[in-house]
């Protein structure tokens, strides 16, 4: 809670304002708490929303010509001290609204940076009330003449250059620290969810990042068939509800079937660019296209989903595979792909015509 104090400054110490030194340490404090602040609350490491927030943490203090800001805009910051007392008007939150506001126009402009420009009045923000626990707080609420304090107690009021400071500052440095660190990983409650196994958070990092990269899950749990350990590094191939169809290179398995898992955490890896395609087969041979489409992407990792009519599906023999997911099925004369690697599919369709549609999910390195 702010303590409230009544506003016994007049015109007449304007004067005074103009030997009140703020000491340089005091903009490096604003700026850290500003970006530790605004990384840790949007969830961002992004050097431009971070910028911004040290941008806005040395406005308040333009209303001073002895602070780092007041020197750089020098005769903005004398107007402005020869007509208000240090850390009134520009203290407040109706500067933060105007910040905001100017913000929200620029957003208007620059759609693909609104988020980042929502971090300059969250900067200027956090700095007006990180000051509250000065010894002489700020006039939060102007235009109403009242000095907000956030400490009661004056002994433990922050002294602008002190070691309390010094202390601020420090914690300060750690939260950015954290919150890049946090934002790296996708945010605090990205962390948490990795941390306790949560799936909803862990399929989100997938779905954010695989159109990208590789996203492997490590998996604490068992094989199904027999209980013994399945642990180990999988990558992901896609998701069905809140399970995982992963494979080790092996074999290609699904979480909550083949695998009964404990936990699941995920790890971005390398760069890859995942496509989806379709193939349609008009009664024409399945094989060809397929072979088309390794040697078009060599190195990749293909796989097919989707349902194909065939002419002889007698002649397709599906392979049992223990503790493995089943990739083809076969209804009729009907075949059906479930994650089914390209090799495995190019040697079931050998010498078949096909009609249907198959989707093609592509991963390259």
């Amino acid at each position: 809670m702010c303590q409230i104090t009544a506003d016994r400054f007049t015109k007449s110490q304007t004067g005074i304002n103009k030997l009140y030194s703020l000491q340089p340490m005091m903009s490096i404090t604003h700026a850290a708490i500003a970006a530790a602040g605004t990384s840790l609350i949007l969830g961002t490491a992004e050097p431009l929303p971070l910028g911004l927030a040290i941008i806005g943490s040395q406005l308040p203090d333009i209303d001073t010509t002895t602070s780092t800001i007041g020197k750089i805009f020098f005769p903005i910051s004398s107007w402005i001290e020869d007509r208000f007392p240090h850390r009134s008007i520009t203290h407040s939150l109706l500067a933060t609204a105007a910040i905001a506001l100017i913000s929200l126009l620029g957003g208007h402009f620059l759609l693909e940076q609104t988020f980042a420009l929502i971090a300059l009045p969250l900067g200027h923000l956090i700095a007006c009330f990180s000051d509250t626990f000065t010894k002489q707080g700020v006039q939060l609420f102007y235009p109403e003449p009242a000095w907000a304090i956030s400490v009661s107690n004056p002994r433990r009021r922050l002294k602008t250059g002190g070691a309390g400071e010094l202390w601020v500052l420090g914690i300060a440095i750690a939260l950015l620290s954290l919150g890049i660190y946090l934002a790296n990983g996708g945010g605090i409650t990205q962390k948490v969810s990795q941390n306790l196994g949560l799936r909803d958070g862990i399929v989100r990092v997938y779905n954010e990042n695989a159109s990208t990269n590789k996203v492997y899950a490590e998996i604490k749990g068992f094989w199904s068939s027999d209980r013994t350990n399945a642990d180990g590094k999988y990558l992901i191939l896609g998701t069905e509800g809140s399970e995982f169809v992963v494979t080790d290179g092996k074999g290609v398995y699904k979480t909550g079937e083949q695998i009964i898992t404990s936990k699941v955490t995920t790890d971005v890896g390398e760069a890859a660019r995942t496509e989806i395609k379709n193939i349609t087969f008009n009664d024409e041979d399945a094989v060809e296209p397929l072979l088309e489409l390794q040697q078009a992407y060599p190195g990749a990792e293909i796989y097919l989903n989707g349902e194909l009519a065939i002419d002889f599906p007698e002649d397709v023999k599906i392979p049992i595979e223990p503790d493995q997911m089943a990739t083809t099925s076969l209804t009729g004369s009907t075949i059906e792909f479930d994650y089914c690697s390209l090799e495995r599919a190019i040697a079931l369709l050998k010498e078949q015509y096909a009609v249907g549609t198959v989707e093609v999910r592509i991963v390259s390195p």
